[in-house]
């Protein structure tokens, strides 16, 4: 683990016979808050957009990192090499990307939540080795409904969905939240129904779910 790589293929584990009276996700967190445990810190730089690259409040960027957490996502999910998404936001006079993420906290005493980083700061050089942006093709009062919803969710300092429920909308995991903001905003489901089903795991939205969508439309890429 000292190299922050861990490949894991889940759906081959042996799961019968074993008493699992803990909620679902308990294996796949405590995966994430040892990983967390065992990264080091390590120098990273801010990633610069491309001045000619303009963006626009509801794009969505993926990135996929060199952590033993991305390599357990794309484990996983393997029709795509992202392993992490938000959604891009104009807040506080800059791009930023909305998104819900583990065992980024800034201090010890901070809890996993949903946060809003400067586009630099999520895919700066340690959490970012690949990643992308996608656009839906928008109408100015599509955009508005997803900027308003979008600075609601966040103002409600909601937490990281730790149990992975999408039907809870008091916390979220990353694909969770995009997919929830689409669906309130503009009635759009970019899952159209697709889901991921692990053992022991409630149905699960990856970011192949997500990218899948037939509109959505890749303007960046690095």
């Amino acid at each position: 683990m000292g190299n922050g790589k861990l490949k894991v293929d889940f759906r081959q584990l042996d799961l019968k016979g074993r008493n699992w009276e803990f909620p679902v996700s308990t294996f796949f967190v405590c995966l994430l808050l040892l990983c967390g445990a065992c990264r080091q810190k390590q120098d990273y730089t801010l990633f610069q957009m491309p001045d000619t690259l303009e963006l626009h409040t509801g794009d969505i960027a993926f990135r996929t990192g060199g952590s033993a957490e991305s390599h357990a996502v794309t484990s996983l999910d393997t029709a795509s090499i992202y392993s992490h998404v938000g959604m891009i936001i104009w807040y506080d006079n800059k791009w930023c990307v909305l998104h819900a993420v583990p065992n980024e906290r800034a201090s010890k005493r901070e809890k996993d939540s949903v946060k809003m980083e400067p586009i630099g700061v999520f895919f700066r050089s340690d959490r970012a080795l690949e990643g992308c942006i996608c656009r839906m093709p928008l109408a100015p009062e599509d955009t508005l409904r997803l900027l308003d919803n979008g600075r609601d969710l966040y103002g409600r300092h909601l937490l990281f969905d730790k149990f992975f429920n999408d039907h809870d909308t008091t916390a979220f995991y990353c694909s969770e939240l995009v997919y929830f903001l689409y669906r309130k905003s503009l009635g759009v489901d970019l899952t159209q129904g697709r889901r991921h089903n692990l053992p022991l795991f409630p149905p699960l939205i990856f970011c192949s779910d997500i990218k899948s969508y037939p509109k959505l439309q890749e303007i960046f890429a690095f």
